[in-house]
């Protein structure tokens, strides 16, 4: 626990393992081949090189996602992608410093980049979107079993919804969603700019106090946010492990870790969104 950038990366390169895994099906041609020679490199050069074999090997793998699914992969491929070119490169130039001030801005930019595409999306700031998602039982699942009743009026909705969708669209058919909760419009709305106006105090606190014990409490209250309103189980791991990088807490760190373990067995088992 002492050395948070080796157990971060330890953890980094367990995630990257799990996220590989689950996208090997697609373009296998070129990752078998990727595979098979950066295998045969770590198996007879590992000893002999000082090149991170393993970290360019996922990162090739990476590329190839993103060269091939551009338009097509998770918003956290990116991040991904930058955070394993960062270790690769601290891996040469052995400066903590570094790393830890690239993983820091890297954060506070995926953060600073999401509040963006909030405030630009009429239909986010509006609370249209968290509207139609929790009517239709897309959002805050965990709530759902609590309020049974609610669970219903959901799935109500979405078989409507299915079933207009089959309706030829010349008909001029449409639905009326039932609210799960009362005033859901209303909540839906001052919802969506508290997500707003919270992720940019937690990019201003980041990008100000990185280290500081409150800057990382209401960091991994956002991450616990994130997971109760959708199971993110990849961005939130990536989340975390950035949030590892950084912190000295011990306290926490045990915390950040036991996050990024959750949502590594959720991604392994396929449960969430990874």
């Amino acid at each position: 626990m002492k050395d948070q950038i080796a157990l971060a990366s330890q953890l980094l390169l367990f995630m990257l393992g799990s996220y590989v895994f689950i996208l090997a099906e697609e373009h296998k041609l070129w990752k078998i081949l990727v595979l098979f020679f950066g295998l045969i490199a770590w198996l007879f050069f590992r000893n002999k090189t000082k090149h991170p074999i393993i970290w360019i090997v996922f990162f090739v793998l990476l590329t190839i996602d993103l060269f091939y699914s551009y338009f097509w992969v998770a918003n956290h491929h990116f991040m991904l992608v930058f955070m394993v070119l960062s270790v690769i490169l601290f891996s040469y130039h052995k400066q903590s410093d570094i790393l830890l001030k690239n993983i820091q801005l890297l954060l506070v930019i995926v953060l600073l980049a999401s509040v963006m595409q909030k405030i630009t999306s009429k239909q986010f700031m509006s609370g249209d979107f968290y509207y139609h998602a929790i009517n239709l039982g897309g959002l805050f699942k965990f709530f759902f079993t609590i309020f049974p009743e609610s669970l219903e009026i959901a799935k109500s909705n979405s078989e409507s919804l299915t079933t207009l969708k089959e309706l030829n669209p010349n008909l001029t058919e449409h639905i009326v969603l039932k609210d799960v909760f009362p005033n859901l419009s209303f909540v839906s709305r001052v919802f969506a700019w508290l997500t707003v106006i919270f992720e940019f105090l937690v990019a201003v606190a980041i990008l100000w106090k990185p280290k500081k014990i409150g800057t990382h409490i209401i960091f991994i209250i956002l991450l616990f946010g994130i997971l109760f309103t959708r199971l993110e189980t990849g961005f939130v791991s990536l989340l975390a492990i950035s949030g590892l990088y950084l912190c000295k807490n011990i306290k926490l760190k045990l915390l950040y870790v036991l996050i990024i373990l959750g949502c590594i067995t959720l991604i392994i088992t396929k449960f969430g969104y990874h």
